[in-house]
């Protein structure tokens, strides 16, 4: 070969072989980035230890020419690339990173772009959110003595000695349970360092106190309890006001003692070497006093519980009397019917006076206090044989105003009254006492509306259960029915089990304690009868009232 053709031959080759090395895939002149963000930034937010979760965010470089992604990494160190978590575009800021990832010491975001990746790395120590463990201590001496004196219901001050140390400890969480480590009733929490919590009155009874330390991790599984108490309110014996023959100045009361089982006529007599009066109506036990109306001698006497008289009333204008008839008791107060004032009046039971008075319809008899609304039977009484004829309504008092709110309509000669926990009001019209017979209504306390349930002369409300008598002048089928108060439905056709029979039952009481019931029989002529029997019942027990015309009989309770 000569030279001339070797010569050509070898620029060729170099040719082809310097378009090859051009045709590799790679351009020469592309260099991997030389920038990398700042400003990195990451909050864990798995609470479980060895794992993280949350967004990484960083501030982009300026600018982002040659940059085509980010690839972000979890290392054991700022160089450590070896665990991939992800990649975005350029432009992206942030990259969410899963929860239950393994918790390694760095975080690191690389650029990249078709050369491979910069050799400046961003990286981030990161701190693995630990789990907050929850206290392991507990208080200590839990003490509490019920206050509400009702059944089935508690209140006072629950107290407790706080642990050594509330270091783990932002707050206490009180339960009430049915055992020592059911907590679903929760009461209320506290802050560290508090040793009591008031449990309000009214709150229903269970039979464990439970007390709680609690943080942000939870609460503890170290649980402080206590056996509680329901202070349970015990009948002591019963007061019977005997009406007395009528003017004869021979009205009386009598005492009857649960524990002794005797009773003391002429209580009243008896402690204060003087006689009641004429025409005795009602009697009501509030407070520490006993309170009794006097309606022919216009007089409330007040006296403590063992009758010893403590003030007598005179209830007149000059000298007309008012005629004292029947009493209901709120916040400190006693509500008084005036029968010929035809008006309610205001006692205020710490100064035993006559604070305001509020005119109603004619007549007002039996009076019901609920949802701050206080009823009034209007039975039109003396004037049912005359023109004017019976009245017809029940009188809604605003307690807070003590102003007349609105008149509802009922059956002729209204005169009993009585309420249940829902705020519903029952109430006996007494009719004409002829063609229009003795009838037992409701008043729905919402709406005002009145359904009439049946036939009824005494009624008496206890725990939510009515007991109702129908017993008309001159007929001998006499009828002891039980309602449920709250589902308004008749729970026993007769609350008298044995046949016991009775002539003229002319007042009703039930115990709230023990559910005994006390019906007195009126016979013309003779003192009263007062029959006891069991709250099934059935008859225990017959006792002379000592009195006539046995009207009204009130329980005494330790409370």
């Amino acid at each position: 070969m000569n030279a001339k053709k070797f010569i050509s031959l070898s620029l060729t080759s170099l040719l082809v072989l310097f378009s090859l090395a051009s045709c590799d895939g790679k351009d020469d002149d592309l260099l991997t980035p030389a920038q990398a963000v700042s400003d990195l930034s990451f909050t864990d937010t798995d609470t479980e230890a060895g794992k993280i979760a949350g967004t990484l965010t960083w501030t982009l470089p300026d600018p982002e020419t040659n940059i085509d992604e980010y690839v972000v990494y979890l290392g054991d160190n700022n160089t450590d690339r070896s665990a991939e978590l992800g990649k975005v575009t350029k432009g992206t800021t942030s990259l969410d990173i899963p929860q239950g990832t393994v918790h390694k010491a760095y975080l690191l975001v690389v650029a990249k772009n078709a050369a491979g990746e910069s050799t400046n790395i961003a990286s981030l120590a990161v701190t693995d959110l630990q789990p907050v463990l929850t206290p392991g201590q507990a208080v200590s001496n839990l003490a509490f003595t019920d206050t509400d004196p009702e059944a089935g219901k508690i209140a006072g001050t629950l107290t407790w000695t706080l642990p050594e140390s509330e270091t783990d400890i932002d707050e206490y969480v009180v339960y009430l349970g049915d055992n020592e480590t059911d907590k679903n009733t929760e009461l209320g929490t506290v802050t560290k360092g508090t040793t009591s919590f008031d449990v309000p009155a009214g709150t229903g009874y269970k039979a464990f106190f439970l007390v709680v330390a609690k943080n942000d991790g939870g609460e503890s599984s170290d649980i402080a309890a206590l056996a509680v108490t329901d202070r349970q309110p015990a009948s002591m014996g019963f007061y019977i006001l005997n009406r007395g023959n009528w003017n004869e100045n021979n009205a009386s009361l009598a005492y009857y003692n649960f524990t002794t089982g005797v009773m003391t006529p002429n209580l009243y007599r008896t402690a204060n070497n003087e006689g009641l009066g004429d025409g005795a109506e009602q009697l009501l036990v509030y407070g520490s006093k006993v309170y009794v109306t006097v309606t022919t001698s216009s007089r409330l006497a007040v006296m403590e519980t063992g009758g010893r008289l403590i003030q007598s009333l005179p209830i007149r204008k000059g000298n007309v009397p008012m005629e004292p008839r029947c009493m209901a008791a709120h916040n400190g107060k006693v509500y008084v019917s005036y029968y010929a004032g035809h008006s309610v009046a205001v006692l205020d039971t710490a100064t035993l006076t006559i604070e305001k008075e509020v005119s109603v319809g004619r007549y007002p008899e039996q009076l019901a206090i609920t949802g701050g609304k206080l009823y009034v039977a209007n039975s039109g009484g003396l004037d049912g044989s005359t023109t004017t004829g019976y009245g017809k309504t029940v009188s809604v008092i605003d307690l807070q105003s003590f102003t007349v709110e609105k008149e509802i309509e009922v059956v002729i000669n209204p005169v009993q009254l009585a309420a249940d926990s829902q705020g519903d009001v029952y109430l006996i019209s007494m009719g004409d006492y002829g063609t229009v017979k003795n009838t037992l209504q409701r008043i729905d306390g919402a709406t005002g509306t009145v359904t009439t349930m049946g036939e009824a002369s005494l009624i008496s409300l206890v725990n939510d259960k009515l007991y109702a008598i129908y017993a008309q002048y001159n007929d001998p089928n006499i009828t002891y029915r039980k309602y449920d108060a709250l589902t308004e439905t008749v729970e026993n056709d007769s609350f008298i089990t044995d046949g016991t029979s009775i002539t003229s039952p002319n007042a009703l009481a039930v115990d709230p304690v023990t559910g005994k019931i006390y019906i007195t029989d009126f016979v013309y002529g003779s003192t009263a009868t007062l029959y006891l029997f069991s709250a099934d019942g059935r008859l225990e027990k017959r006792e002379d009232t000592g009195g006539y015309d046995a009207k009204w009989m009130t329980f005494l309770i330790q409370r």
